[in-house]
């Protein structure tokens, strides 16, 4: 095309864009478009693959406790941004992954965190955690947090965090509030804006969930009329049942070689995903195993419980101890490595539901 030709085509797309218009050929071609967005062969994306070590981000958690009491903030946290996605989520406070957020939460001991609810799903993955005294309450029901439990605090499900033990507890927390926040769905409410107390009364225990869900269901009970129905029941999954579950697995071999030993933690109603929007899973695998690589149209954050190994990202390596935290976006190649003689295993968490429902799911597995 001629200069005169550019010139023109130039002027054109710099008058609509300050009248917050657009073309398809403005928007998508390489030359003149000033967007990350286009058609690609492949899917691509601003957000990074990236490694958080617990060791930083436990000694800040350690430092902002000295800092700030819990009564002056609603949750005492240090959330993980993903530094890929900074300047494209500006109105949010803290981005893992494109539709995900993790953190890590901590609460001394005889503190606790008042009751609230919120249409984002949550879950509470324990990390560290006193023997005794450490509980979340999720409609009333009364749930021990010790290492490795993972607990759900569903769509407008009240819950409240307390530690009467004798040391800190430590959780991570997984929530679907980037996706929420972009659907213009979040809602929000404090016990306290429509009770008389900050906190909801407890009514039952984590034994009396599972013994209503975990394998059966009662008959003449459903969820509280608050409650969407497509939230999960089952708001406790022990980390001593499914941890049994994994080693009795692994006694008969070592399972996918693109994934290892994997268990979904499911909802006990239909079998599906412990959420609508997020899968949580957690595999093991078994001492100086390597897993294949593969590419998935997910985005998938890990987080290391038992073990150390190596995360192989798109020709990157990066060593993993307990704890650390690891955020793959959609597509990225990675593959595990189990770097010990022990089993290594690792809980994680993604938007495969999404994709799934949309019909973006795809899978890719390399050699």
């Amino acid at each position: 095309m001629s200069k005169e030709w550019e010139s023109k085509i130039k002027d054109f797309i710099s008058k609509i864009e300050k009248e917050n218009l657009t073309t398809f050929f403005a928007a998508t071609h390489p030359k003149y478009s000033t967007s990350v967005f286009r058609f690609t062969k492949e899917p691509t994306h601003v957000a990074l693959p990236y490694v958080w070590k617990y060791k930083l981000a436990k000694e800040r958690l350690l430092e902002l406790a000295e800092i700030l009491p819990p009564e002056e903030a609603e949750r005492r946290n240090i959330n993980f941004v993903n530094p890929g996605l900074k300047q494209y989520f500006p109105a949010i406070s803290a981005a893992t992954l494109p539709t995900l957020r993790g953190g890590i939460q901590m609460l001394k001991p005889g503190e606790r965190a008042y009751t609230h609810r919120h249409t984002a799903n949550a879950f509470r993955f324990v990390l560290e955690a006193p023997l005794e005294g450490a509980y979340t309450i999720v409609e009333g029901y009364k749930l021990a947090m010790r290492p490795g439990d993972v607990i759900l605090t569903p769509n407008w499900t009240w819950h409240d965090h307390h530690n009467e033990g004798n040391n800190y507890a430590i959780w991570f927390d997984g929530l679907d509030v980037i996706t929420a926040y972009w659907l213009g769905g979040v809602f929000y409410q404090d016990f306290g804006d429509v009770n008389v107390d900050k906190y909801q009364k407890i009514v039952s225990s984590n034994e009396d969930v599972m013994a209503r869900y975990l394998g059966v269901k009662p008959t003449f009970e459903s969820l509280p009329s608050h409650l969407p129905s497509s939230d999960n029941p089952l708001f406790y999954y022990p980390y001593s049942l499914i941890r049994n579950s994994l080693i009795r697995i692994a006694e008969k071999g070592k399972g996918d070689p693109y994934y290892g030993i994997e268990l979904e933690y499911t909802n006990p109603t239909n079998g599906s995903p412990a959420f609508p929007t997020m899968s949580l899973k957690i595999r093991l695998i078994k001492g100086n195993d390597e897993l294949k690589p593969i590419r998935r149209t997910e985005n998938r954050i890990f987080v290391v419980f038992e073990g150390s190994g190596t995360f192989e990202i798109e020709g990157q390596k990066y060593v993993v101890e307990p704890f650390d935290i690891i955020a793959i976006p959609s597509w990225k190649k990675y593959s595990i490595r189990n770097d010990a003689n022990d089993n290594l295993i690792i809980f994680s968490y993604s938007d495969e539901p999404v994709f799934k429902a949309l019909g973006f799911m795809r899978e890719k597995r390399e050699e």
